[in-house]
């Protein structure tokens, strides 16, 4: 230990200790060990400090909820789920724990000798905020194909047309992406909001003193937007207005407004209102369910928006529009929609457009979740240059005040986190923020806030001979996140995706056991659609990571593991034919995303489908395949003989695409109610009416659904706890003045 530092007696108002090889700043909520270092939230932080000051003597439940949720009602599950995240934290093992002790029916204590220290390790004159050591932020660049010389010349080629677009290349990088800084949340970074509720999409605004959100707090009949000042103040609520949503607030570049998306139902507008609160005004409809995603002009007249692109009139004299959505104009002065005149990719959606802080260019997420990249055009359109080739789950990113780099969320790594990204080179620099998505950065200031996840997902069993209303019975347990549940062909085994261990596995559940067990072992990859064969003894699922996405299938016995696509393939589902010969899979090995074949003996395939699809069954067994049309919209069949298409339903949309079976008795689905809260349907072949079988308000509709061959039950990913942050980031360290 230094010499210049002083053991203390512990106090409530003592801020440093040394917990056996962890290093403790509970003022900051850190939790430090050499370079590593972990911000644990601020409830564990304060059972941590509980237990701390009890110096190794028990704790009971009682004394800790009494004290730690002074003035809450808690239940048990939140202070089990503080040790839990604790132990996750500083434990090698959380099965062996040797910090945190569990003393039955009593409550907890500390193995540990607490150390009370006046300062924290390091060099004379540090602060509290230097102790952690400098570690390069090393540049994260992406993968790149063998290119043929014809297409580098042609490269070449496109370069000059894009600079004749574009203009000469842009000044000097005020940001330096190598310069060194600390490692996960080395950078200033603390929380704007920790309330024991979810807040959401956070937008700063462009003098960075105030954040705009969305959450639904006490009280509320549902998610609203509110407004907090950066410096502590209270959450003012912007709007009064009887939705049962309000969601996804952006700031006009002036500051002196706000646009953000209301859903009453399936009634979705866009309202602009003033950063104050007061007057507001309908900007224009749009689409329900999910986000519908816009950014301000730079003179703060219009909306960018992505709609489908109007064509014209067909032989018949109707109206058409392209299959895939497109950036739009919205005119706040008249309401008038015009598109924009830019290069497209007819197979493609153009979504989430984000436009530079200089105005000349507009950024843009263009691929179907999950398979996304950034794209930029000039901000009256034209040529189009790729960013990113991450083929990633892309969850929000802004640019910087230059108007040359990104705060990007990606997941291509493995696992969801923030990027700085220069659009000039490409150069990615992983920040090593885990779980950060929805960014949105000052223009005044180098300050940028984002959504700090933290969700439990779990799965739960549904009957349908019970009430509508009637709580599901949870499977599978456990304090991380489930999903993508599948039942085997006679539902003596559920297979589901799950990050329990770590990393995104296939984990194998029993009727009956208590336990789960892991059945695959991949790296930095994330598991999704797995699909049993039909006798029982392998699945198919999708692995994806390293801008890539590949078919894989495991022996569940065994656990050996085999791919099942091509290398050149890129796949987002994979289900077994009813005959167990052949595999269905969803790839854009010709550019888009249709359907293909695979003969298992033969390991050959052949395309099958003319539309571009999501997701794909041949549960029915009556010589039709169905699927998701992403291009469309609605589910569609494909006569196996004929290869003739046909709609068969309206309510599977972009939004629900994964929450839908396709069984004999009928196709069961996810669908959203009047109150925007989850309900499950049946809808019979025969065209009849759909019935409800279930209400289920916190479903997970992306993270797939499970049907018992019988069709009495079905297994969906519910939301069982949401304490997603907002948190501000402070990047002038990497930002040069």
């Amino acid at each position: 230990m230094s010499a210049s530092i002083r053991v203390l007696r512990p106090q409530e108002q003592t801020r440093f200790a040394r917990l056996g090889d962890w290093l403790v700043d509970l003022a900051s909520n850190r939790l430090l060990r050499g370079e590593r270092e972990l911000r644990p939230t601020p409830k564990a932080m304060a059972v941590l400090r509980q237990l701390m000051l009890a110096n190794g003597a028990p704790q009971t439940r009682s004394e800790l909820l009494d004290t730690v949720w002074k003035d809450a009602f808690p239940t048990d599950d939140v202070l089990t789920h503080a040790i839990t995240e604790l132990r996750r934290a500083i434990e090698e093992d959380p099965k062996l724990p040797r910090h945190i002790e569990t003393i039955p029916k009593v409550g907890y204590r500390l193995l540990t000798t607490v150390e009370w220290l006046e300062q924290l390790p390091g060099r004379p004159g540090d602060s509290a905020e230097q102790i952690v050591s400098p570690v390069r932020l090393e540049p994260e660049t992406p993968a790149k194909r063998p290119q043929a010389m014809a297409i580098v010349v042609a490269g070449i080629v496109a370069m000059l047309a894009l600079l004749a677009v574009f203009g000469r290349a842009p000044p000097p990088s005020r940001v330096d992406m190598r310069n060194p800084v600390f490692a996960f949340n080395g950078l200033p970074l603390r929380p704007v909001t920790a309330e024991s509720d979810s807040e959401t999409f956070p937008s700063i605004s462009p003098d960075g003193t105030s954040v705009a959100y969305t959450a639904r707090y006490p009280g509320d009949d549902g998610p609203h937007i509110y407004l907090r000042g950066l410096s502590g103040s209270p959450p003012i609520r912007l709007s009064r207005s009887e939705a049962n949503e309000e969601t996804y607030p952006v700031w006009s570049p002036d500051g002196t407004q706000i646009a953000f998306v209301r859903m009453r139902g399936a009634d979705c507008r866009i309202v602009v209102v003033a950063a104050l609160g007061g007057r507001e005004r309908e900007a224009s409809s749009c689409e329900p369910y999910f986000i519908d995603y816009f950014d301000w002009t730079r003179d703060g007249r219009s909306l960018v928006v992505s709609r489908l692109r109007a064509l014209p009139p067909g032989g018949d004299g109707k109206a058409r529009v392209e299959g895939t959505k497109s950036l739009h104009l919205l005119s706040l002065e008249d309401g008038q929609v015009s598109a924009l005149d830019y290069q497209r990719d007819s197979s493609q959606p153009d979504i989430q457009p984000r436009v530079s802080p200089d105005g000349k260019r507009i950024a843009f997420r263009r691929g179907a979740v999950p398979y996304s990249d950034i794209f930029v055009t000039a901000s009256d359109g034209g040529a189009v240059r790729q960013i990113t080739r991450l083929r990633a789950r892309i969850r929000g990113y802004d640019w910087l005040p230059d108007s040359r780099h990104m705060l990007l969320s990606s997941d291509h790594s493995g696992t969801q986190g923030l990027y700085l990204l220069d659009t000039e080179s490409g150069e990615l620099a992983n920040l090593g923020i885990a779980g950060g998505s929805y960014p949105s950065l000052s223009r005044g200031r180098a300050y940028a806030v984002f959504q700090q996840d933290n969700a439990d997902v779990n799965l739960q069993s549904f009957r349908f001979d019970a009430s509508v209303d009637a709580a599901g019975e949870g499977i599978a347990s456990s304090t991380r996140s489930e999903s993508w549940p599948a039942f085997a062909p006679n539902d003596d085994r559920l297979v589901f995706v799950s990050n329990r261990g770590g990393d995104s596995q296939l984990w194998l559940s029993e009727p009956g056991a208590r336990t789960s067990y892991q059945i695959t072992h991949h790296k930095n990859v994330e598991l999704s659609a797995p699909n049993w064969s039909p006798d029982g003894r392998r699945v198919v699922y999708v692995a994806r990571g390293n801008a890539q996405s590949k078919l894989f299938s495991v022996e569940v016995d065994s656990g050996q593991t085999r791919q099942e696509s091509d290398d050149g393939d890129n796949v987002r589902y994979g289900t077994y034919a009813a005959d167990g010969r052949s595999l269905y899979y969803v790839s854009d090995r010709d550019g888009a995303w249709h359907i293909w074949q695979r003969d298992l003996a033969k390991r050959s395939s052949r395309r099958i489908s003319e539309s571009t699809a999501y997701s794909v069954s041949d549960g029915v067994g009556n010589g039709k395949l169905y699927f998701a049309n992403i291009g469309e919209g609605g589910l569609y069949s494909i006569d196996l003989a004929s290869g003739a298409e046909a709609r068969v339903n309206n309510s599977i949309q972009f939004w629900n695409m994964n929450a839908w079976r396709a069984d004999p008795t009928g196709l069961y689905y996810l669908f959203s109610g009047e109150d925007l809260k989850m309900q499950l349907f049946v809808q019979p072949w025969d065209g009849g009416e759909p019935r409800l079988l279930r209400k289920v308000d916190w479903a997970l509709a992306e993270g797939g659904l499970a049907l018992d061959r019988a069709a009495t039950k079905a297994v969906l990913p519910v939301v069982a706890r949401d304490d997603t942050d907002v948190m501000l980031l402070d990047l002038s360290s990497i930002v040069k003045p």
